[in-house]
């Protein structure tokens, strides 16, 4: 026989409370990054004839080698 005090059950429904309001936030994190995943961006691909394209990462950082403070 189990005897619940008052005490015993508000931790009781509290642990339960507890447990749904997880279920609940795991499983809405969950199924929204499945949906933004599943996302697809519509690109097009322009021809490139007799042309160079030169990508500089620069990197935010002037080049100090040849440049006199």
């Amino acid at each position: 026989m189990i005897i619940l005090t008052k005490k015993k059950f508000i931790y009781v429904i509290g642990f339960i409370i507890l447990f749904i309001f997880l279920y609940m936030t795991i499983g809405y994190s969950i199924n929204s990054s499945n949906q933004n995943r599943d996302k697809t961006i519509q690109t097009t691909a322009l021809p490139v004839n007799n042309k160079v394209i030169i990508l500089d990462a620069g990197h935010g950082i002037p080049d100090e080698r040849g440049t006199k403070q």
